[in-house]
């Protein structure tokens, strides 16, 4: 004879169409909720679109700011470490592509701040030296627009 009142009374009917209801709500749930999350190798490259189209901002004035240079070697270095942005295609090119050519133009920069002596050659490697800035800011601008369009994004510059 069962005791009515017991504890193991209320656990005697486990096994059930009960129990498989829950567990398949569940999956669903737990299905529905994966599926709407962000790719988070996507969302961490539309975040380096965004400090890379920063960095180059930065580099349009003269001097520019020591830290729009440490943002694109922090970029490139995200870009080549983290695990999984690679796959983010074409995105991951156009940004790796970008962040080469403000590397180039942090160069530039640095050629150019050196203090003039006055001679001719040096005038003349100091236009070059500016055009090539300009030149490769186009680039940067090129390759930043080609990754906004990848990452259905709105155009940097």
């Amino acid at each position: 004879m069962t005791n009515v009142c017991s504890v193991e009374q209320a656990f005697w009917r486990k096994a059930g169409a009960h129990y498989r209801r829950v567990t398949v709500a569940i999956g669903v749930a737990l299905a529905l909720t994966i599926g709407c999350l962000a790719d988070p190798q996507r969302a961490q490259t539309a975040d380096l679109l965004d400090r890379l189209t920063d960095a180059r901002a930065k580099l349009a004035t003269f001097p520019p700011p020591p830290e729009a240079c440490n943002i694109v070697g922090d970029v490139e270095t995200r870009l080549y470490g983290e695990p999984g942005l690679t796959e983010v295609q074409p995105a991951w090119s156009e940004l790796a592509d970008a962040a080469h050519a403000l590397q180039a133009v942090c160069g530039q920069d640095t050629l150019l701040l050196q203090p003039i002596s006055g001679s001719v050659a040096l005038e003349a490697a100091r236009q070059r030296w500016r055009d090539g800035k300009q030149r490769e800011m186009g680039v940067a601008c090129d390759h930043l627009r080609a990754a906004a369009i990848a990452l259905s994004r709105d155009t940097p510059c």
